[in-house]
Parts: C-alpha cells; structure tokens; sequence
C-alpha cells in the first residue's frame, strides 16, 4: 500500500464525493479514481460502492478508515522523529486561512519564518473558514488562521494570537467620513454591503448590531467576496463593516473610522491538528507566530518583527 493511495482513500471516504476528495488534495477527479482503483487492486477488494453519481464506503471501505488514519499518523510521527533527529528544520509546511489574512497579515510572517528557516518549503493556500478546519482536520493543511472563537474539533488545538479592530468604512464623501469612531446611532439609517449568511464577516455584522435598540441600519445587497464589497464601497453603494487587515495599506476611495459598538475587536485563530509530536517545521513556525503582536490593526511585516523589542 502507498501513503498516498491511502491519503487520497481519506479524503474520499470523508467527503464520498471524488471530485469533492481531489478538491481537498488538489488532485482531477480522474487521478483521485486512478489511485482508489489501484488501492482497490492492492488489497484485493472493492473499497466504494458506485452509482447513479452516488458513493458509500463497502463493509472493506469501512474497515479500512480507521487503520488508514492511524497509518498516516503513523507515518507523520516518523517523518518527525526522522527530520528531529537530524537537527535541521525543513520539510514541507501547507499553511491555509483567510483570503484577507492571507494578502495582508501572512507575507510578512512567512517572510520571516523563512528568513529564520530556509529549509522550509512552504505553501499557502486561501480558503473560507469552513474550508480552513476541515483542511486541518484531513490533514491537507498543517496549520490554518481565521477570524472568531477557537471552536475547534476535539482533534485539533486553538489560540488567539492577536486581536484585530473593527471598521465601518465609507464613500470618502460620506458624511460621517470625519468621525473618529463610529457606534451603532450613528449608522441606523445608512445602508450596508454584507457578505451571505455563515460567513464570518456576516458574523461581524450581526453580532455588531444584534444588540441594538432600533432595527440597525439596511442591507444593500450580499456579496460573495469582502473585497467586492470594499470595491463597492468605493462606488458610494453604502457601507460596511470590516476587520483592519482587510483595509491597511490598501488604496482606495474610501475611509475606514474604528467601530465603537459590540465587537470592536475579532480574534485572529491560529489552529492546528493535535498531534504527540508536531514537525519541526510546524513547531517553529508557532512559535514565530505566536510573536505576533495580541493586538494590531496593521498587517504584520518583517520590519515590524525585526523592530521588536
């Protein structure tokens, strides 16, 4: 049996879906089939029940979920005590979170992770909240960072590693473009630009005015991508609510005041599968991240890592 015939067996069995399983692998749905029909081969039995666009896992497919995760665990813990012993930190690091945190607070914690760690060959890839926990938890990423609450799976670990502010930003003609914060009376009758229900910058717009006394400001429309929403901001539609690392250092004919209502502040995540022993490569980039300044409202550069005290 091959490591990866029984990643790519993983994923399909967690999703029962090839073309959702090569997604999460980044794999075409005909390598995904090619690799389970040569497991299938290997062991002698058919693994997937197929039809009518339909997938289940046979009694075998089910047998085999369990010893093929503790195979791959197994097989990470070698690698580790492997790439420990030789004293040098390398080796792959699949790094995934938010596409704002990605483009504005990652590069300049990777920058520096890998000015510290060379050896390292480091990947990013961006994906929605939802899609960053289950990439930890299929082991597809090492670690990921998102907005919101540590709630995480019994199989991984959580912390804040900074705090972020809050901002409403505005047509930069608007009428309250001079305020110096911003609190829910200011805004109940000015319409907003949301991103759809579920998604955190949705959350951030909920719970800022779930606790008003009036029925909030209106919603102008739903958009898919926060940055879609700025790009409308722009054109005078109306206004939204944003964490700062989706708005700093960004040009734009906009302007971003500090949001004085409920949840001013949102927790960036850094999450991680729970392992008895994390890959080099993964325990120094913790603790790299974990020097981040708790609370920022800029994007964390080289610059500002170097200029620490």
């Amino acid at each position: 049996m091959q490591l990866r015939h029984l990643r790519t067996f993983s994923a399909c069995a967690a999703t029962l879906n090839f073309t959702r399983a090569g997604e999460q692998i980044h794999l075409s749905q005909s390598s995904v089939t090619e690799q389970i029909q040569a497991l299938e081969a290997d062991l002698g039995v058919k693994l997937f029940i197929r039809g009518r666009g339909r997938l289940a896992l046979t009694p075998a497919g089910e047998k085999l979920v369990p010893h093929a995760a503790e195979l791959l665990k197994r097989a990470d813990e070698t690698r580790t005590a492997v790439a420990e012993a030789s004293g040098t930190v390398a080796g792959p690091l699949v790094i995934g979170g938010l596409e704002t945190l990605c483009a504005a607070r990652l590069p300049g914690l990777v920058a520096e992770f890998l000015r510290r760690h060379p050896k390292v060959d480091v990947t990013v890839k961006v994906d929605d909240s939802a899609g960053v926990r289950s990439g930890i938890g299929s082991g597809e990423l090492d670690v990921g960072f998102f907005f919101g609450e540590p709630q995480i799976a019994e199989d991984m670990q959580a912390e804040v590693i900074a705090e972020e502010t809050v901002f409403v930003i505005l047509p930069a003609n608007h009428r309250l473009a001079g305020s110096s914060a911003i609190g829910p009376g200011d805004v109940d009758a000015e319409m907003f630009l949301v991103t759809p229900p579920g998604c955190v910058y949705r959350r951030m717009f909920d719970a800022a005015f779930a606790a008003g006394a009036t029925g909030g400001p209106g919603i102008a429309g739903v958009f898919a991508s926060i940055g879609s929403v700025i790009r409308l901001v722009e054109t005078g539609l109306g206004c939204a609510l944003v964490p700062g690392s989706a708005v700093a250092d960004r040009p734009g004919n906009f302007i971003a005041v500090p949001w004085s209502g409920a949840g001013r502040t949102v927790p960036i995540v850094m999450a991680w599968r729970r392992r008895r022993r994390q890959t080099p490569a993964l325990d120094s980039f913790l603790a790299t991240a974990r020097s981040v300044p708790r609370r920022s409202d800029q994007p964390l550069t080289a610059v500002d890592m170097d200029d620490r005290p």
